[in-house]
């Protein structure tokens, strides 16, 4: 009876800390579940993914009727390049589930301000493992193995495909986590003009080096500025 108790406690101390160490309301439960993985709280990435893409349906839909399809279509741009999401657009809702998904040990590798996920945290293994694809999971998985991976390697074989992506649950759950909650993860969003002027830079500086010569007598003052969404409607 004793032991009994202790289990039935225990149980209920693991149940209160997890609920006081969440602040997230969950707004997605209904929808279809990912994946499991035991490394993780599997309702938290499920949030953050339908988050993501509640997202990209809104902000990256350009043409009505807005679709989740017609999103990863044009944000299939932003997650090739080296530019943050439109940081103007990013809910409260969203900064919660960021702030949480920071909580989790070693998910993340910091290279400065940069964030990116880290490729030997356990979660990352379940991502590979439920990608549909099999030329992505096959070179997703190898380079994970052999300690290579590189997002920009790995994103330059994404085609153009906003229906397959959408269906590819380990591939859409991947660009969620890796081109979006890890770009803004380390952002200070009290300050929206610096964060967009952040863009702006990097948007410059990869048209540099994509014209070359071209662009080698260029400064940012020569440019016209660009909204950070502008360029893709």
């Amino acid at each position: 009876m004793k032991k009994n108790n202790l289990i039935i406690t225990t149980i209920c101390i693991c149940l209160m800390s997890c609920n006081k160490q969440s602040n997230v309301t969950f707004k997605y439960q209904d929808n279809d579940d990912l994946f499991s993985c035991e490394s993780v709280n599997m309702d938290l990435i499920k949030e953050a993914k339908y988050a993501f893409e509640d997202y990209i349906e809104k902000h990256y839909s350009f043409q009505n009727p807005k679709s989740v399809d017609q999103g990863y279509f044009y944000y299939w741009e932003i997650s090739k390049s080296p530019t943050i999401p439109a940081v103007e657009f990013v809910n409260p809702h969203v900064l919660k589930i960021r702030d949480e998904l920071k909580k989790i040990k070693n998910l993340w590798h910091f290279n400065g301000d940069i964030a990116s996920l880290n490729y030997a945290h356990p979660l990352v293994k379940c991502l590979g493992a439920n990608m549909v694809n099999q030329e992505l999971k096959n070179t997703f998985n190898t380079l994970i193995d052999t300690k290579t991976f590189k997002e920009r390697v790995f994103l330059a074989l994404l085609k153009r495909d906003p229906t397959a992506i959408r269906k590819d649950v380990g591939l859409s759950t991947y660009l969620a986590l890796d081109t979006f909650y890890a770009r803004i993860l380390t952002l200070d969003f009290t300050n929206l003009e610096e964060l967009q002027q952040i863009n702006a830079n990097r948007y410059f500086e990869k048209q540099k080096k994509e014209m070359g010569e071209e662009l080698k007598n260029v400064t940012k003052d020569n440019l016209i500025p660009i909204d950070s969404l502008e360029k893709y409607r």
